[in-house]
C-alpha cells in the first residue's frame, strides 16, 4: 500500500468520530483521504471504518490507482448524447459506494478553504455534495467534518515528507542554475520564466508517474517591498545593479505543495542591504532554534519577532512567521499556524513554512522562505540551499 500510516490514521479519524462515512470532493482532500489527488476536481473520496473507496472520471483511472483506496470505482464524465454535470454523471456510482453501505451519519468538508488549483480549471463539489448525498442515502444526517480534516492534515506521515524531500531536492537543483543566470537588464518577467522552466524540468524528472509543476513570480528593487501582500505579481519592471530580486516559488510534486522564497542582490550588496539580511538570518535561526515536538507556534514566532525587533526592524514584519504546508502551499487554515497569536502546539510531521521578511516601502523587501518539518530532534529544513548572503549574491 501506497501509504499504509496515512490509511490507518484516516480510518482511525473516522471510526473516533462515529461517523459511518467521510465523504469529500475538494481535490487537496481528497489527496489527504486517498493518496490520489484528481487532475479536474470530478472525483470523490469515501471513507468508512472499514474501506476507503474513490470514485474518478474514466481518464484518470491511472491517477486514482496511485493512491491507497481500497476501491477504485470509475464513471463516464459525459457523452455525445446528453449535457450533464460531474453531479448527474456520479450519482449512480455515489448510490452504489454510499447508498449500499446503508450509512447513518456522514461526515462532510465545509468552512472555508484555501484550495490549490490542479489544473487551468477544476470542478468543485462541496456545493452539490448535501443534495447528492440526501439524494443517495436519504435517512443519512450530515454533519460537518471540518475538525477531522483540518486534524488530519496538521501532521505528514512519513511518506508524505519524504515526498516533500523530493521537491525540495528538485528545488534544490531548479534555483541553483536559475539563479546563476539572473543579470541586470532582465525584466521580471524573464527572471520568472527562468525559475518556472528549471522547477519543471526538475520537478518531471523526480515526479515519476506522478504530476509535477509550479507557480512562480518575482518582484524586483522597490517591488519586492509588496512581497508582504496577500498575493505575489510579476511585473515587467528592468532589473538593475544593486537591486534586490525576491524570487517566490510554490511547487508541487504528487498532490503536495512547497513554499520557497529567496531573495537575491544583483552585484556586491550594499551596507544597509547586509544589515537588513543579517537580521533576516538571525531570526530564521531564532525560529528553528525553537521548533521541536511540543514547542507552541506562538513560540516559534515570537523568537523570530523578538530577533526583527531588536533589529530596530518588527514594524516592517508585517505576517506570521510561518504556515502549515503540504496538501495545499498556503493553509492558514489548517495547523500549525505560526502566528503572534496562534493556538496550535507542534508534533512530529508537523510540515510548515519558516519566513522571517522584511518589506520597506519603497526601499526593498527580503524574504527568506524554507520548508520545515519537525522531527523528534528538532526542525529538519528541507529546504537548506542558499542559505547565506554570500550565496545569494547574483550577476557580479
Amino acid at each position: 500500500m501506497a501509504d499504509q500510516e496515512r490509511y490507518e490514521r484516516v480510518q482511525r479519524a473516522v471510526t473516533d468520530a462515529g461517523f459511518d462515512a467521510l465523504v469529500c470532493g475538494l481535490p487537496e482532500n481528497v489527496r489527504l483521504l486517498t493518496g490520489y489527488w484528481p487532475v479536474v476536481g470530478a472525483s470523490l473520496a469515501v471513507v468508512t471504518p472499514h474501506w476507503i473507496a474513490v470514485i474518478a472520471p474514466e481518464d484518470e483511472a491511472d491517477l486514482a490507482s496511485l493512491g491507497f483506496a481500497d476501491r477504485v470505482v470509475t464513471y463516464k464524465p459525459g457523452s455525445l448524447h446528453r449535457l450533464t454535470s460531474p453531479a448527474q454523471a456520479i450519482r449512480d456510482k455515489v448510490h452504489s459506494v454510499v447508498g449500499s453501505a446503508q450509512v447513518l451519519r456522514i461526515g462532510l468538508e465545509d468552512g472555508a478553504v484555501f484550495e490549490p488549483s490542479p489544473y487551468a480549471a477544476a470542478y468543485l463539489f462541496p456545493t452539490a455534495l448535501p443534495g447528492l448525498l440526501s439524494a443517495v442515502a436519504p435517512g443519512a444526517t450530515v454533519s460537518s467534518a471540518a475538525g477531522i480534516i483540518a486534524r488530519l492534515r496538521s501532521r505528514l506521515t512519513e511518506s508524505e515528507v519524504e515526498t516533500e524531500r523530493l521537491a525540495c531536492v528538485a528545488a534544490r537543483r531548479a534555483f541553483g542554475g536559475a539563479a546563476s543566470r539572473i543579470r541586470s537588464g532582465l525584466r521580471e518577467s524573464d527572471v520568472a520564466a527562468l525559475f518556472h522552466s528549471a522547477l519543471e524540468v526538475e520537478g518531471l524528472a523526480a515526479a515519476g508517474e506522478h504530476r509535477a509543476g509550479a507557480f512562480v513570480w518575482c518582484m524586483s528593487g522597490p517591488n519586492s517591498a509588496l512581497a508582504g501582500a496577500a498575493y505575489a505579481r510579476t511585473r515587467t519592471r528592468r532589473i538593475e545593479t544593486g537591486d534586490l530580486v525576491l524570487v517566490h516559488v510554490n511547487t508541487y510534486l504528487g498532490g503536495l505543495f512547497t513554499d520557497i522564497t529567496r531573495t537575491y542582490v544583483v552585484g556586491p550588496p550594499d551596507d544597509r542591504q547586509r544589515a537588513i539580511f543579517a537580521a533576516v538570518f538571525a531570526a530564521r535561526q531564532a525560529a528553528l532554534a525553537a521548533i521541536g515536538p511540543g514547542a507552541a507556534a506562538v513560540d516559534v514566532d515570537a523568537a523570530a519577532r523578538r530577533v526583527l525587533d531588536e533589529h530596530g526592524l518588527g514594524q516592517y514584519f508585517t505576517h506570521g512567521v510561518g504556515h502549515n504546508v503540504g496538501f495545499s502551499a498556503i493553509s492558514t487554515e489548517f495547523p500549525p499556524r505560526l502566528h503572534p497569536v496562534s493556538p496550535d502546539v507542534l508534533d512530529t510531521g508537523s510540515t510548515f513554512n519558516i519566513e522571517p521578511a522584511v518589506y520597506i516601502p519603497g526601499w526593498g523587501g527580503i524574504r527568506h522562505c524554507d520548508v520545515v518539518t519537525a522531527g523528534e530532534a528538532g526542525a529538519e529544513v528541507l529546504t537548506d540551499f542558499q542559505a547565506s548572503l554570500d550565496a545569494l549574491v547574483v550577476g557580479a
